[in-house]
């Protein structure tokens, strides 16, 4: 949660951000996107690093470093220091996303995997639902105390706890069920059986060998599933990064009012997320749970902006396009485990969504293009719906 609010609350500080160091929607897209060059380039070192070095070590350096980095946003002043610590941020978080995936792969079961990312994965509207109320009240609260700007308050005060969940993570996390002196061996062998990475769960992976980075790209479906991991990170972050400004757009409400109203979408996500993995769990049936929200982005973003004039029913719709989303996002962790071998999942795992992340880079970005270059504030709603639809036919030539 505090990692996605670490990436997000970018948003919230948009209008104070530009309007205290003279930055553009343009430039504001540009940063939010350039978070995901160093995100791409450093996905697959970092996942070596898992291999090498355990999960444990691996995800607390992670969060300790992205916090550290955090707090560097406070002495911001121009847009190339902006730009070149969103680009940090990203290689400080690169590997977090898929080592956690990984981790859970060593201990759940094929059948309960929809359910446990689903139930990881649900941090992203809750980090939006605390986080945006929580934002606001800072931004609003805290500006001007001991003469510091309230986003930059923001940038500290939400740092803090991803800092001190590293250590507490270094202490107490496991490697995998390998390393756990809580399990019987029973126990021990029954994990390593069922779970999808259940092999692997030494430092340096099955067999003590560290797995070659480029060997998943020879795989099949890891291309197939690049395409889709691209059209899924347009529509989460480009909805994500500029749903308070579409909310603030359609409801013509005030900067203040714009973090409550933010809390609908995240909540309606959560529940939306939690009902379509346990169905999908319950038909052990994946493409058809990641293909319907899909197509479900792609006609509320359009319905959205052909009735944008209505307040509520934008709302609406924007909420429904936000939850169906999350949904795909959610759903699209759950598939490289179960048709990709023990070997090579953790960096294939990584490959897909370093590779796919650069929708992350093009989707905030291209919005905030065209916002300025049309004229038209909602105009990149048509982005995302085009790659939502995309990637709904791109899910249906999974296997089944």
């Amino acid at each position: 949660m505090f990692s996605y609010l670490d990436r997000i609350n970018l948003s919230f500080a948009r209008q104070p951000m530009e309007h205290d160091l003279n930055f553009s929607d343009a430039t504001f897209g540009l940063g939010a996107g350039l978070f995901f060059v160093g995100y791409i380039a450093f996905q697959v070192p970092s996942s070596v690093l898992l291999m090498r070095f355990g999960a444990r070590r691996t995800i607390a350096a992670i969060m300790i470093g992205w916090s550290l980095i955090s707090f560097l946003f406070t002495i911001v002043d121009t847009v190339w220091q902006f730009c070149a610590l969103r680009v940090l941020l990203g290689v400080a978080e690169a590997g977090f996303y898929p080592a956690v995936l990984y981790y859970l792969a060593l201990w759940f079961s094929r059948q309960m995997l929809g359910r446990v990312t689903s139930g990881f994965l649900i941090a992203i509207p809750l980090s939006g639902a605390l986080g945006g109320p929580v934002s606001v009240f800072i931004l609003s609260r805290l500006d001007g105390a001991m003469s510091v700007p309230g986003w930059k308050w923001m940038f500290v005060i939400e740092a803090l706890p991803a800092l001190l969940l590293g250590f507490v993570l270094l202490r107490w996390l496991d490697d995998g069920p390998a390393d756990a002196g809580w399990l019987d061996e029973s126990q021990r062998r029954l994990l390593l059986t069922r779970a999808p990475a259940g092999e692997g769960t030494g430092p340096a992976g099955a067999g003590g060998r560290t797995p070659r980075a480029f060997t998943a790209l020879t795989r099949p479906l890891v291309p197939l599933l690049i395409v889709i991991c691209f059209c899924q990170a347009v529509c989460n972050y480009g909805i994500v990064f500029w749903i308070p400004t579409f909310i603030a757009q359609v409801l013509a409400v005030p900067p203040s009012q714009v973090g409550l109203y933010t809390t609908l979408p995240f909540l309606t996500a959560i529940l939306a997320m939690t009902l379509n993995a346990r169905s999908s769990d319950r038909r052990q049936e994946r493409r058809w749970h990641m293909a319907a929200p899909f197509l479900a982005v792609s006609v509320l973003l359009v319905l959205a902006f052909l009735f944008q004039g209505h307040g509520a029913v934008a709302l609406l719709l924007l909420t429904g396009a936000l939850a169906a989303a999350l949904c795909v996002t959610a759903m699209i962790f759950t598939i490289p485990a179960l048709v990709l071998e023990k070997g090579t999942l953790a960096t294939s795992l990584a490959w897909i969504n370093s590779l796919g992340a650069l929708g992350g880079l093009i989707g905030p970005y291209a919005i905030g293009w065209l916002r300025v270059h049309t004229g038209q504030p909602l105009a990149g709603l048509f982005l995302v719906a085009v790659c939502a639809g995309v990637g709904g036919v791109a899910t249906l030539r999974l296997p089944r």
